[in-house]
């Protein structure tokens, strides 16, 4: 059985990053995102978007140390996937090899901080305390059962 077509291989002959992985990755930054928002608002042409943002998602309840060093793992495997040419670096040919256990790691850090600001009284249960749990949780199943990821990381390409 072929998993595969021609199309899902890039110039390099690995396997092509599927958007459902860059999207997994985008969502493990929010916390950047969401930090970020005071500072969006003050520019012009973000400000809209910003203030309507702030109030579904206020930067204050979101946005402590925790949250933002779980996002540390994602990162590197967001540079990863950019940088993800033959000339690449051993460094990053590592974060690549262990990229999805990179992407469950910043899954459990951001679940463990939330609970434990959660049962020490830190931070309230918020809905949206909770979407992010269950938004996690069902990440975290779809990382570690999708086979395409799971090949999609065992390539990288080669040095020429």
């Amino acid at each position: 059985m072929i998993l595969y077509t021609p199309d899902d291989y890039n110039k390099y002959d690995v396997l092509n990053v599927p958007l459902s992985l860059v999207m997994v990755n985008l969502y493990l930054l929010k916390h950047y995102f969401i930090f970020a928002f005071p500072v969006m608002v003050q520019l012009p042409m973000i400000s809209i978007v910003a203030q309507s943002l702030e109030q579904i998602i206020p930067s204050q309840n979101y946005s402590n140390g925790a949250l933002l060093y779980s996002c540390i793992p994602a990162l590197l495997v967001l540079v990863s996937i950019v940088r993800r040419v033959p000339s690449t670096g051993s460094f990053l040919r590592w974060v690549w090899r262990h990229g999805r256990g990179l992407l469950l790691l910043s899954l459990v850090l951001e679940m463990g901080s939330i609970s434990l600001y959660i049962g020490l009284h830190l931070q309230k249960l918020t809905e949206v305390s909770l979407a992010f749990l269950y938004i996690d949780m069902w990440l975290s199943l779809f990382l570690l059962k999708s086979r395409h990821v799971k090949d999609v990381f065992t390539e990288f390409p080669q040095p020429k």
